[in-house]
């Protein structure tokens, strides 16, 4: 009898602890889904800087602490946008107002639709033994030279944007039969590096309005939160 009452209490902690696992997932699992929005949600521009609110965006809940600003490196009205989706990683980045700003499909990254192009902003985890330098040249480049038709490098250098190292990658290439081109700008970071990028019609990168009235001031606009 009482060998059986062992095995009964047995059963009953293996079913708690049991539970115990179930309910620590599920709310892990809730909690992940819940800071990141799905690919294609629509994100909105923070309002007003002295105040953190939620807002909840088909079933997905995403912090942002309220603020509109005008960047001064440009002539026309821009949209602040703060992503704190991953932790050490927070930062704040300006798209122009008539963008069309989404969340793309990983963590801490936007894709921002304009008439004559197209920005995507992420997160990268350079390894350790690397650097962000290192990364583009050996990683960056041959995969876009795989994947992208007639791939051409036009220039790369460093910069320093507020007083942050970065580097820009300038590159054309074909989609289809449209003449593209594309800047990358890597901004260096004490945990992930963040790539933004802007690609557009060949015939843009020509003109230096588009670069001295989007392109730059979005790339400057671009800082950690916290630094």
């Amino acid at each position: 009898m009482g060998c059986y009452r062992s095995l009964d209490k047995y059963r009953v902690i293996v079913v708690v602890i049991g539970v115990a696992v179930i309910m620590a997932f599920s709310l892990y699992t809730l909690g992940s889904y819940t800071t990141k929005p799905k690919a294609g949600t629509k994100v909105e521009p923070v309002k007003n800087l002295a105040t953190t609110t939620v807002i909840n965006s088909s079933s997905n809940i995403q912090k942002y602490t309220k603020g509109a600003s005008r960047s001064p490196s440009s002539s026309i009205p821009m949209a602040t946008f703060e992503n704190r989706e991953k932790i050490e990683n927070f930062y704040s980045i300006q798209f122009p107002s008539k963008s069309t700003v989404v969340h793309s499909n990983t963590s801490g990254s936007y894709t921002a639709k304009l008439p004559n192009g197209l920005f995507s902003v992420g997160l990268v985890d350079i390894p350790d033994n690397s650097n962000v330098q290192l990364y583009i040249l050996t990683q960056v480049q041959p995969s876009l030279k795989s994947f992208l038709q007639d791939f051409n490098p036009v220039s790369f250098n460093q910069l320093n944007i507020g007083g942050q190292r970065a580097w820009k990658l300038v590159y054309t290439w074909k989609n289809g039969t449209k003449e593209m081109g594309s800047v990358k700008t890597f901004m260096e970071g004490s945990d992930n590096a963040a790539a933004i990028t802007f690609s557009g019609p060949r015939y843009e990168f020509i003109d230096q309005t588009i670069n001295s009235n989007v392109i730059r001031p979005v790339t400057e606009s671009f800082h950690w939160i916290g630094k």
